[in-house]
């Protein structure tokens, strides 16, 4: 399955309920496309990126997590 661009000719790598990851095999730009939001990123920056967002989901998680675990115990939560 491909989807043109006007510079490119991208191949769909992922797509979910989120968006699509898309891919061009000749200038080797990713394409994040998201409901109300394009991204065009080199291979690096996708790395970096998602390295960020897992990041902060990883915090998050953590934060979740202590809070259930406080709520659960009885402790005021400030």
């Amino acid at each position: 399955m491909t989807a043109s661009h006007s510079t490119c000719n991208c191949v769909v790598l992922a797509s979910g309920s989120a968006g699509r990851v898309l891919g061009c095999p000749d200038c080797g730009a990713i394409h994040l496309a998201l409901p109300n939001l394009s991204l065009r990123l080199k291979l690096e920056e996708l790395r970096e990126l998602s390295a960020l967002v897992g990041k902060a989901q990883r915090l998050l998680d953590d934060a979740q997590a202590r809070l259930s675990k406080d709520r659960a115990a009885g402790l005021p939560l400030h």
